[in-house]
């Protein structure tokens, strides 16, 4: 169907609403704005929007506690929020039976009528995603990020003052989603992640370079997708060809961010730890090409950008330790990044609810940069048996007790880095209640402070 088909839908078009979230409550808001019929139904019997969802519907219009499937087959279109599972085998029935199936970035793009940039990967899509945002900033461009970080994104289009989005979107946004069309997209990388929900990579793989299909501009990394994609501009760490965006070192042997031949500005500028940071630079460059015309701006916006909460956080140095909030790596390729980030011997804090690919692609880095790893929760038993053959392992009890132990092992010279590896879920609400955990247990051991 058409964007101006759905346009011109009245409202008898019956809507039903998977999940009573965040998101849930943004899509019965704006349905119901739009003159829709709206059920809801959500598994939890007090969803986090129940309340609000109770003020605005009818009672026979939803259904907490248990979802209700009987419903999907009396809907013109159901919106699965990003949680739910939209190859369960009551979906999968409902779409054979001929109903429309989509999620909340679908109705997005279906209504956006301004420009906005798309960004997704397995890895650093917030950091990308704010520094993006505050790049067009800085050329005094009306904009604000949403999606899966901050604001759901149909809450945005509620704005009228904004000149552009930007929208940060996870394989669960892209799979329900087919009229995305944003002004410049990028893959920031792919590695196994969510494998206990999509259970090939290669399915994985596939949503992920969705969002490429309708984009005006493809800005791809360097040396994976480059390879395999037609981009029209690209990002890596090696020196780039003209209009491409890369690393090159200078006579004097400092390295710098260019854009083919053109300095941008030194490495040792950019506040955002190791390579990885610098390649989330450039990939905020390269998707902001089009709108900068201040690159000073743009580079003292960088230069001020000291990352997100959780993400590479630096939240203590005592005695020239270094002590390291990364709970956001919630998968083994994002504890791989943090660990080529950081210029010291590593006491290495993982563990967690495990979400799957190769434990065996850690190794070369812990035998290179860890001394010691000590590992908690749910995976503790999986990664001493992964890894106590290549460094020092020690199992803790909880995340408390292991960095009272990393403060026992820690030298001087020395980081001690929580990047897990995995997620939150066996001992905590998410990788935010984590890090709060991990920042609060360091500054307890360094008398309250950080």
């Amino acid at each position: 169907m058409s964007v101006s088909q759905h346009a011109m839908k009245n409202t008898q078009h019956n809507y039903l609403v998977l999940g009573a979230g965040i998101t849930g409550w943004s899509v019965v808001a704006y349905l119901l704005a739009q003159g829709h019929s709206v059920r809801v139904t959500d598994s939890r019997e007090t969803p986090p929007n129940g309340d609000k969802i109770k003020a605005v519907l009818a009672r026979e219009d939803i259904c907490f506690g248990q979802l209700q499937w009987s419903w999907l087959q009396q809907a013109d279109t159901v919106i699965v929020s990003p949680g739910i599972d939209s190859q369960r085998a009551e979906i999968q029935t409902a779409i054979a039976a001929g109903v429309e199936v989509i999620g909340d970035i679908e109705l997005f793009a279906r209504a956006a009528r301004k420009p906005y940039i798309a960004i997704t990967g397995s890895n650093g899509k917030s950091t990308v995603t704010t520094l993006v945002t505050a790049l067009l900033a800085s050329q005094n461009i009306a904009v604000r990020a949403g999606a899966n970080i901050g604001e759901p994104a149909l809450n945005l289009l509620a704005d009228d003052n904004l000149a552009m989005y930007v929208l940060e979107l996870s394989s669960f946004q892209l799979e329900t989603c087919q009229s995305l069309s944003p002004c410049a997209a990028v893959v920031l990388n792919i590695t196994a992640d969510h494998l206990d929900r999509h259970a090939q990579f290669a399915h994985y793989q596939q949503i992920k370079l969705s969002i490429y299909q309708q984009a005006a501009r493809k800005v791809v990394a360097r040396p994976a997708l480059a390879d395999a994609l037609a981009g029209d501009c690209s990002f890596g760490a090696d020196v780039p060809t003209s209009g491409q965006y890369g690393i090159s070192t200078d006579a004097a042997g400092e390295q710098w961010l260019v854009r083919g031949d053109h300095p941008i500005m030194p490495v040792h500028d950019i506040p955002l730890l190791g390579l990885t940071g610098q390649l989330n630079v450039l990939a905020a460059l390269a998707l902001t090409e089009p709108y900068i015309s201040d690159m000073a701006a743009a580079v003292d916006t960088i230069k001020a950008f000291n990352g997100l909460p959780h993400r590479c956080e630096v939240v203590a140095n005592e005695n020239d330790i270094v002590w390291i909030n990364d709970s956001k790596a919630t998968n083994v390729a994002a504890a791989i990044a943090a660990l080529q980030g950081i210029d010291r011997t590593i006491i290495l804090l993982l563990g967690g609810v495990y979400k799957g690919g190769s434990l065996a692609t850690m190794v070369p880095i812990i035998e290179e940069k860890v001394r010691a790893v000590i590992v908690f929760g749910e995976a503790a038993d999986m990664f001493v048996d992964a890894l106590q053959d290549h460094a020092l392992v020690e199992q803790a009890a909880h995340l408390t007790e292991a960095v009272t132990l990393a403060k026992q092992q820690a030298l001087t010279g020395e980081a001690v880095l929580l990047s897990p590896a995995c997620a939150s879920f066996d001992m905590f609400d998410n990788y935010m209640h984590r890090g709060d955990t991990f920042r609060g247990a360091v500054q307890a051991l360094h008398g309250g402070q950080a």
